[in-house]
């Protein structure tokens, strides 16, 4: 049986969490996961859990569900994305006790993130 999945399109507006993104469009190659939070053991250049939020505009900006899902990359054949809301998702480590929030020091807000399909992600 042929499985056939869809494309993703991610396109970020200027917004305070990630700056403008401009648009990019993947081949999905599995079925979207998504929850109100993923744990991932480690970020590009940290090594420490952190915890992802997809972030929208609503009241100013807010946490929202973030999804993962498998796509075609060109430099590894496939990849891991995690993306979320209008404004891109959000990441703070897990032992930060910080709200989320724009202002916290500990978080960074990205458009999205492609691993390496190997990671082993906890949903929340």
């Amino acid at each position: 049986m042929d499985k056939s999945f869809d494309q993703l399109m991610i396109d970020i507006e200027e917004n305070d969490n990630c700056g403008y993104f401009p648009i990019q469009v993947f081949e999905t190659q599995s079925e979207p996961q998504t929850a109100a939070l993923i744990t991932i053991p480690s970020i590009p250049e940290n090594d420490e859990p952190h915890e992802v939020v997809g972030w929208c505009s609503d009241n100013g900006g807010m946490p929202c569900e973030v999804t993962a899902v498998l796509v075609g990359d060109s430099g590894s054949g496939q990849a891991l994305m995690i993306h979320g809301g209008d404004e891109g998702i959000r990441l703070r480590p897990t032992s930060s006790d910080s709200p989320w929030v724009l202002g916290a020091n500990d978080q960074i807000g990205e458009p999205y993130l492609l691993l390496q399909t190997s990671v082993k992600l906890v949903y929340s």
